[in-house]
């Protein structure tokens, strides 16, 4: 992947989408790309601007033909503002659907209205879709998140991401049998597939986000369960986060290579250094810091 500096964060853009845009050229809907890259823009800007006023920063932003799928600075933010952030993209392209529409029927006429309308309230119509990493995936992820859990809802949001993406690519065959052939349709499903199975491989690791949710529940019901297990101190934690369970404290008790006990971890222990150190440091360094003996 290429990255750019846009937005005070940093833009992937997959490498895979250079030669679906060269397709568009070679088959003549290079227009396309006129009216679509600025409904994208404005897309992003609303979710830039919204996390912005939540006190949030976009880190990360990865484009896609349908749309970009941003990445906050702050892991453990409220389902709330997770739901506002992401509604606000699909948002800002219908009302400025609307506004074109107004301005050409009350004030003055734009041309190109028709292509301005249909880009935005297509790419909106795209992002609210139930499925990750779409906007509306992220939406339904965070309502479905409080009964059970990131990763159960996140594992559920991207398989619907490979379902729609399915159905995409369906529609594309119609279409092609029915002598209307969108190529469109096969570019979309298939970075849509391509990022949903990204997001279901990531799953394990939203865990980092059902922190907040379980400071909430625990201001609530005043207790939780706890999952405890046991590893060894050379494993890594990207291994460990696997075997974390939402909606409960995780502690590790610590290991040496003898089977002996050397102590415990907890789950902020474990994120924190997983933050500060990356995914691949173990749990016996991690414990040495935080005793002071590393």
């Amino acid at each position: 992947m290429k990255s750019l500096r846009l937005f005070g964060g940093k833009v992937k853009i997959n490498l895979l989408l250079i030669p679906a845009v060269v397709l568009l050229f070679v088959l003549g809907r290079g227009d396309v790309l006129l009216y679509y890259v600025p409904a994208v823009l404005v897309h992003e800007w609303a979710h830039v601007l919204a996390s912005a006023a939540l006190g949030m920063t976009v880190t990360e932003m990865e484009l896609f033909p349908f749309g970009c799928a941003a990445k906050m600075e702050c892991f453990a933010i409220s389902r709330i503002k997770e739901i506002m952030v992401a509604a606000a993209g699909p948002l800002a392209n219908m009302a400025l659907a609307c506004a074109i529409f107004f301005v050409d029927k009350y004030a003055f006429p734009i041309a190109v209205k028709d292509r301005i309308i249909a880009s935005n309230l297509a790419l909106a119509a795209v992002n609210l879709l139930p499925a990750l990493p779409l906007d509306g995936g992220r939406i339904v992820r965070a309502v479905f998140a409080s009964f059970m859990g990131y990763k159960r809802a996140t594992r559920l949001m991207a398989a619907g991401g490979i379902f729609f993406a399915a159905v995409i690519v369906g529609i594309g065959i119609w279409a092609a049998i029915e002598h209307a052939l969108n190529v469109s349709f096969f570019i979309m499903g298939f970075f849509l597939c391509l990022a949903a199975v990204k997001e279901l491989r990531s799953a394990p690791y939203t865990l980092i986000r059902d922190l907040s949710g379980k400071r909430e529940a625990l201001d609530k019901r005043k207790t939780m369960h706890v999952n405890r297990f046991a590893a060894l101190q050379s494993q890594p934690v990207r291994d460990i986060m696997r075997e974390f369970e939402t909606g409960k404290y995780n502690i590790v008790t610590v290991l040496d290579s003898n089977m002996d006990v050397l102590g415990e971890l907890s789950e902020r222990d474990i994120l924190n250094g997983m933050l500060q150190r990356g995914l691949n440091v173990t749990l016996g360094s991690l414990f040495r810091q935080k005793n002071g003996t590393a």
